[in-house]
């Protein structure tokens, strides 16, 4: 059993996971299992810097509508152990202290399996009516449209033309989670990265994602991510002076 945010998963052998910067997750098992774990920050490759390189940002990682992994078949799953002993052989190589191919062979790795997943996407069960489909597609695209202003899953229920109680049950009978808990997860990640990439005040974010209120918003964050926006943006972010052209 994979825990993770506020869902839970089961998965099996030659999975393949994928998670982001204090992303709270648990793998819950009565048996032993192993895996290579990558790990990389930001100032070794940033993938917010460069989205069209790997198509990963809204593929692999900060994707709230889907599981963050992969199932891979066996010729997956030799395509990225291969990958996997490319990066390991480069790491220890020690003639080279600047690693100049662990780049190139990450993006590889992202690339991949951005792929993978892209592929691999689990269609929506045959019981499933086509109208179910189409309106959570609908619910998406209110998400993303109305994020910054409209906070509770009675909103988009007015908006989608439903009733709060049916739309909150195609929710969790797809995406595993509450519509509040998507609305949350999708502010959250715009939160991220406005922490991660400007030097805006924490007021300054929480107003533009619709918090009047700096300090609920700081409790929000923290509540759902288990550290501080100020913390965030020292540890994870750049927090750098912004240029302007």
């Amino acid at each position: 059993m994979l825990k993770v945010d506020f869902s839970e998963y089961l998965f099996h052998e030659k999975t393949l996971f994928a998670f982001a910067p204090y992303q709270p997750f648990m793998f819950s098992t009565d048996e032993d299992i192993e895996g290579v774990a990558i790990h990389f920050h930001s100032n070794f490759y940033c993938i917010h810097r460069n989205p069209n390189e790997t198509n990963c940002d809204t593929v692999l990682f900060n994707n709230i509508y889907e599981p963050p992994f992969i199932t891979l078949d066996t010729a997956t799953e030799t395509t990225f152990k291969s990958l996997t002993e490319q990066l390991t052989e480069e790491m220890n190589n020690s003639s080279f202290e600047n690693y100049e191919l662990l780049v190139p062979y990450l993006k590889i790795f992202l690339v991949t399996a951005s792929r993978t997943k892209l592929q691999t996407r689990v269609k929506p069960p045959e019981t499933v009516t086509p109208k179910v489909p189409f309106i959570l597609n609908n619910l998406k695209n209110a998400i993303e449209n109305n994020f910054r202003l409209k906070h509770s899953a009675s909103d988009y229920a007015a908006i989608l033309n439903i009733s709060a109680n049916a739309l909150a049950k195609l929710v969790r009978s797809h995406f595993q989670k509450t519509l509040t808990e998507l609305i949350t997860e999708r502010i959250l990640i715009e939160a991220k990265r406005e922490l991660y990439f400007t030097s805006k005040p924490i007021k300054e974010i929480a107003y533009n994602l619709g918090y009047s209120d700096e300090f609920y918003f700081s409790r929000v964050f923290k509540v759902n991510t288990d550290i501080s926006p100020q913390t965030y943006r020292e540890t994870v972010g750049f927090g750098k002076a912004e240029v302007l052209n």
